[in-house]
């Protein structure tokens, strides 16, 4: 048994079933206990009830049977016939019996031709309901015995009050076999119900407790894997600067040991270039690998943009101006597509605290962005506004939409759809804006284009 248990596999709901099928036998225990109480108790006060119906019986013969007694006794058998038959204690075991001879005299059940003695007798094992084992002969009060059918007979014992007042006893006697056989089925029946409802009780509180535990491993799994995910963002969050740490290391290092040999490179092309004597060949791969020094050189002015840390500025900067600066900027390329602006102003001029310095790159390069993804005439819309504590920029352009795997991309770093991108800009952009404590979120769709929308806490003076 003990190796049987160790090697059970403890499960949540085998500790539940075992848990309430012990508690299921306890409670049918005491239950089973309680019932075989009521019926007993039920019993016994069925017994009393018997015994003072027999006492009444016995109480009302006494004065009828009273004359054949005090004359002797004799024809006591006619007198109990006339007497029940008078009373209508039809159903009652009447008897006499003779104390001093130890003797049954009369009896309602039988016909005697002489004295029948009590050992000889139904009465021969009557006993007092109390238990006294006293003969039988010596005995009043209530009684029982086994009828010559084996039926339990309940009896009442009376001194008939004559002048030899030791002598007679008057007994009536009731079967009880309809009581027995009632209270037996009473009992089963009681036992029955007891253990149906014990049964009905275990099953549902199990299935009860098991939905509540299902119900709580459910709330546990949402919270390991809201946990889980929360975990992951941080691993994701980790990386993410680890990995911005190295591109800034990198820029460091590329920009202490590029940047001078880049400026002689273009020194030197450029006073090869001005001199007059190269061919329009050589003129031309000069150009080339001028622009490609140009390039090179953007790049890494973008890297070092992009991992340049956030610092608020002392003055409070008003977005409108900042955004006009970077328009103005991009002002001729615009025109040179083609391109109109649909802007919407702040109402709320007041100024926040912010970075100015790379939230003008940001500005620079969503503007860019949009220029380079809008058709020729098509239509670039800005709008800056307050809502509640944050101030909304959104962007739109409409050029071609996204695919799923770009907008999902769109600002990890390196990523970009361009044939010659850095894939910084949306990077540096979403860098700067969670810096400053705000979100930034890209859509697309086919038919409104490409919408950027910029959140960043409103921070006064």
């Amino acid at each position: 048994m003990t190796s049987l248990l160790r090697n059970l596999e403890w499960k949540p709901s085998t500790v539940s079933w075992l848990s309430f099928v012990l508690m299921g036998l306890i409670v049918a225990g005491v239950g089973l206990s309680g019932t075989g109480h009521v019926v007993d108790y039920l019993e016994e006060r069925l017994t009393a009830h018997g015994i003072e119906h027999s006492q009444e019986v016995a109480s009302a013969l006494v004065p009828r049977l009273r004359p054949s007694f005090e004359a002797g006794g004799g024809n006591l058998t006619n007198a109990l016939s006339r007497a029940i038959e008078d009373y209508n204690a039809f159903g009652y075991r009447i008897f006499v019996v003779d104390r001093q001879r130890r003797t049954v005299v009369a009896d309602s059940d039988m016909t005697l031709s002489s004295e029948l003695p009590t050992e000889q007798s139904w009465l021969a094992h009557a006993v007092r309901l109390g238990g006294s084992r006293e003969p039988f002969s010596m005995q009043t009060g209530a009684a029982q015995a086994m009828g010559e059918d084996r039926h339990p007979m309940l009896i009442w014992l009376q001194a008939m009050p004559v002048t030899e007042t030791d002598r007679w006893l008057l007994g009536v006697g009731r079967d009880q076999k309809t009581l027995t056989d009632f209270m037996g089925d009473l009992h089963w029946h009681l036992d029955a119900v007891m253990l149906s409802t014990y049964v009905l009780i275990t099953l549902l509180g199990y299935y009860a407790m098991r939905s509540i535990g299902r119900a709580y491993e459910r709330r546990l799994e949402s919270q390991v894997l809201a946990r889980t995910r929360e975990l992951e963002a941080a691993h994701e969050e980790m990386l993410h600067k680890a990995r911005l740490a190295t591109i800034g290391q990198t820029a460091s290092v590329l920009t202490h040991e590029m940047r001078n040999p880049l400026a002689s490179i273009k020194l030197a092309l450029s006073g090869l270039k001005g001199s007059g004597n190269l061919e329009n060949r050589e003129r031309r791969r000069v150009d080339l690998v001028l622009g490609e020094v140009d390039r090179l050189d953007a790049l890494l002015s973008e890297t070092l943009d992009y991992v340049r840390p956030v610092k608020l500025s002392a003055n409070p900067v008003v977005m409108d101006a900042l955004l006009s600066q970077v328009l103005k900027q991009q002002e001729p390329i615009m025109r040179e597509k083609g391109i109109r602006l649909e802007r919407k102003v702040c109402d709320d001029g007041t100024a926040t605290r912010l970075d100015e310095a790379q939230m003008h790159q940001v500005l620079l390069n969503l503007l860019k962005n949009a220029i380079e993804a809008s058709p020729p005439g098509g239509v670039i819309g800005i709008s800056l506004g307050r809502e509640g504590e944050d101030l909304v920029l959104e962007m739109t352009n409409g050029g071609d939409a996204l695919s799923p795997e770009s907008l999902r991309r769109a600002f990890d770093p390196f990523f970009s759809t361009k044939p010659k991108g850095t894939g910084l800009g949306l990077g540096l952009v979403k860098r700067v804006v969670e810096e400053h404590g705000g979100t930034v979120e890209l859509n697309s769709d086919a038919k409104t284009g490409n919408r950027l929308t910029l959140r960043l806490p409103f921070v006064a003076s």
